[in-house]
């Protein structure tokens, strides 16, 4: 499908539309209708694209729906044909999902609250499982619509969320919590992925993974032994399918005189097929949590957090499958000073093979990673085969949020344990440091002609963040908005992710680092 080529210098940069996280959301409490749209370009897959959209926004009281109607335009005239594909009753589904920008009712603090849509900060209890988890990390190049939902009935709370309806439950969790005696509550959660292989990114919904398919845009195709270009069931086109210059028999007719291959038709292996092989891994907690101090400008409450992982995972030097392990926060304490939020936890992970706050930010981009590929067969690495590089581990967790005046919030958190992790080099485990640092600053309020900014810093389970050595967890952007006036907002965001593609056990190789730099002018009427 084309359209007249549309000139780059007619549009600005377009960035993160919407679904990106907290900090680089469009406004969705917007209580009347309204139609917002933006015009530029985004990158995606390495390819910039001219963009337009449209958002109307239709409120029903206490329930808000906005949709998300995008055309991404080369500079050919050529279509996204991924956002507008009716080929198939799955397609259409999946179409007609990604419209949604969100469907909401009410507000994180009702009694009943839902969203469908973005998901950009879902915490379950007091996050030892499931810790700030977004669904949009990866967007505009992978769109996912998810749900959140939080209710109170008969005394329990209940709360519950999913990554994406195309998935089909891929990722989701539960928890229910209630109070007991003597002011205790009491929780329980479940998270679990169905399959982690849906973590790989697979364009054209055939099941296989674009690293392994030699036709990522075509879910008839996925198999070129020759590499000519024609696949090998192409049976119109193809009549030599390992390209070895004889005539394969399957494509012949003998009566017309076809000379047929004598030596038999040697072809690539099917590749993995993610729709019909899984891997599948589930965990749960229990915690309980009572009041302290109560009454006034200071609260403090006291807590405690036990979770298991119900699954393996692989011993790095035997490479044999051993179960899971489990984590303990025998003490953690939340105290909250005026504008001023501190948390304080003791951690233990009594017989290693755990990660604290496994589900977070970056889990997208960690659930499952293709290495050692070749041809169109690679080994599939998985999140949780990764737990058994950690070893026996004590330390402690902090963190801060405080509010500066009207002006500013700042975020600020910090592991820090000790105990056995896996050394690369030496093929052992040795007694090393694990540590995490997360950091957020976003301005609350307009300034003068800066309409918003926040930056975020983001970097898991190494032995010191601030060497600033890149990982697969680390995550790191900003943004910040300018009035133009007449109601437009020209947005200019950066964010950074990494993936290792070789499996080499870190991110310093070409096209492990992943940039999504843009610019969007949006209007609203």
């Amino acid at each position: 499908m084309k359209f007249k080529s549309i000139s780059m210098t007619a549009l600005i940069l377009f960035g993160s539309i919407f679904g990106q996280s907290e900090s680089l959301e469009i406004d969705d409490a917007e209580s009347s209708t309204s139609l917002q749209g933006a015009f530029g370009a985004v990158t995606i897959d390495g390819k910039i694209w001219n963009q337009i959209a449209l958002r109307p926004t239709l409120p029903f009281g206490k329930l808000s729906v906005a949709f998300d109607m995008v055309l991404y335009i080369d500079q050919d005239g050529n279509i996204h044909d991924d956002d507008w594909d009716f080929s198939s009753g799955e397609k259409v589904k999946n179409t007609i999902i990604d419209k949604i920008y969100y469907i909401r009712y009410g507000n994180r603090w009702d009694k009943n609250y839902f969203k469908i849509g973005a998901l950009d900060n879902v915490t379950m209890g007091y996050g030892i499982l499931l810790n700030r988890y977004t669904n949009t990390l990866l967007y505009p190049q992978v769109r996912k619509v998810g749900m959140e939902f939080k209710t109170r009935a008969f005394g329990v709370n209940i709360h519950g969320f999913t990554n994406d309806f195309k998935e089909n439950m891929g990722l989701a969790g539960l928890r229910i919590s209630a109070p007991v005696d003597y002011g205790i509550t009491a929780g329980v959660s479940w998270v679990g992925d169905r399959n982690q292989y849906l973590g790989l990114r697979d364009r054209d919904g055939d099941g296989r993974p674009d690293l392994v398919d030699d036709f990522p845009n075509n879910n008839d195709w996925w198999v070129d032994t020759d590499g000519d270009g024609l696949a090998d069931n192409d049976t119109l086109n193809e009549f030599d399918v390992d390209g070895d210059g004889w005539t394969d028999s399957s494509f012949t007719f003998p009566l017309f005189g076809i000379v047929i291959d004598p030596d038999g038709v040697e072809t690539k292996p099917e590749p993995i097929n993610i729709k019909e092989e899984s891997e599948s891994f589930n965990a749960f907690s229990i915690d309980l949590g009572m009041p302290v101090v109560r009454g006034g400008p200071v609260s403090v409450d006291a807590y405690s957090q036990y979770a298991a992982f119900l699954g393996n995972t692989t011993d790095p030097i035997s490479g044999k499958s051993e179960s899971a392990g489990y984590g303990v926060i025998p003490l953690g304490l939340s105290a909250r000073f005026g504008p001023a939020k501190f948390n304080f936890e003791f951690r233990m992970v009594p017989k290693g093979n755990f990660e604290f706050g496994y589900f977070d930010r970056s889990y997208e981009v960690e659930r499952a990673t293709f290495q050692s590929i070749s041809g169109n067969q690679g080994t599939i690495v998985t999140k949780d085969q990764k737990l058994g590089t950690y070893g026996k581990q004590n330390g402690y967790y902090s963190s801060l949020s405080i509010g500066l005046g009207s002006l500013v919030d700042a975020v600020m958190a910090f592991q820090n344990l000790n105990g056995e992790q896996y050394d690369f080099d030496s093929n052992s485990f040795q007694d090393a440091s694990n540590q995490s640092f997360t950091a957020i600053l976003r301005l609350k309020k307009g300034i003068s002609k800066i309409n918003k900014a926040s930056w975020f810093y983001q970097q898991r389970n190494v032995p010191n963040p601030f060497d600033f050595k890149y990982s697969e967890s680390t995550i790191m952007g900003y943004n910040v908005g300018l009035k133009l006036g007449n109601g437009m907002v020209l947005t200019y965001v950066f964010r950074r992710t990494f993936q290792d593609m070789n499996g080499d056990g870190d991110v310093l190789d070409n096209g492990e680092m992943i940039n999504m730099t843009s610019v969007e002018t949006s209007f609203s009427f």
